[in-house]
């Protein structure tokens, strides 16, 4: 199971004793093959061993094609990386509806297991509403216990949540025979959820951030705490909010095509050791703000 000791940006180990690389390269937005091709060979270059897709993103056959084209380029097998995707909560054949979703993740991306599945979203986000809480939990229920289906299959090693709330993960308690390893939520200096993070630590589920560079907001790269960082490490705001990400003890998904990026995101990000204080002075820029445009997560019952 210790695939990832090695790993450039070193490694967490999940409560279900897998492990999954600390840093990855999220694939959300890259719309084309010949895209993520550059950014996948750019990546593998740079030492990254951990790909975040989702059903939802409309782009893992092209990753399942990068990943196929470039791992023995650069002597790599399936087995070298680590794949996390994305299930939908739908509220209509949710059974049916979430296997096929699987089954597709699959074919696309050209593998016979999933390393980490998640439930992208704690209800169904094109036809559901915040306020229908009988529907949302039910729903969430039976994706969820397909999730352990697939699990005891070996379709799937680890399985997992993405924007779910405390009160989202009390209710799984009650229900779920696993209790997922790691929850993938928008964290940055501007929204640190506190509570979240404490419960997460507390029950040893691994935060992934994304959202690092609050989708380009330009009011956070000038301010002075990032500023004064910037001049210390002599590094730039971006660098520095990854690595908010990074030493708050978070995985970290960065997306870019670019290859100069995507190598100076992870190696860049490992070099700056922020203390507590320096944490502290970023966590205390929080304003409760939000970038993604679609869901607060937080008026979802």
């Amino acid at each position: 199971m210790s695939r990832f000791t090695q790993v450039v940006g070193s490694a967490f180990k999940f409560s279900d004793g897998y492990e999954m690389p600390k840093v990855g390269l999220g694939i959300s937005r890259i719309p084309t093959q010949e895209a993520l091709d550059v950014s996948v060979e750019a990546a593998l270059k740079s030492g990254y061993r951990l790909f975040d897709t989702a059903n939802l993103y409309k782009n893992e056959h092209y990753l399942g094609n990068s990943l196929k084209k470039y791992l023995p380029v650069f002597g790599l097998t399936r087995e070298d990386v680590f794949i996390t995707t994305k299930v939908r909560t739908l509220n209509e054949n949710t059974v049916e509806e979430t296997e096929k979703q699987l089954a597709s993740s699959l074919s696309s991306l050209q593998t016979d297991y999933i390393d980490l599945l998640l439930v992208h979203y704690p209800r169904d986000r094109d036809t559901g509403h915040d306020d229908d809480y009988e529907i949302n939990k039910s729903r969430r229920k039976i994706v969820w216990q397909y999730l352990e289906k697939a699990q005891e299959l070996g379709k799937v090693r680890s399985i997992g949540v993405s924007n779910y709330e405390v009160y989202h993960l009390v209710e799984m308690f009650e229900y779920s025979k696993v209790r997922p390893v790691l929850n993938q939520y928008e964290y940055q200096p501007y929204l640190t959820r506190p509570t979240l993070k404490k419960f997460c630590d507390l029950n040893h589920i691994v935060v992934q951030s994304y959202s690092s560079l609050c989708w380009g907001d330009q009011e956070i790269l000038q301010e002075e705490p990032i500023l004064q960082l910037c001049q210390k490490y002599n590094q730039t705001p971006q660098a520095i909010l990854y690595a908010f990400a990074y030493c708050s003890n978070t995985s970290m998904i960065p997306k870019s095509a670019t290859p100069s990026r995507i190598h100076d995101n992870l190696h860049n990000t490992i070099q700056i050791q922020l203390t507590e204080d320096e944490l502290k002075s970023l966590r205390a820029l929080d304003k409760g703000k939000s970038f993604p445009q679609k869901g607060k997560t937080w008026r979802c019952l």
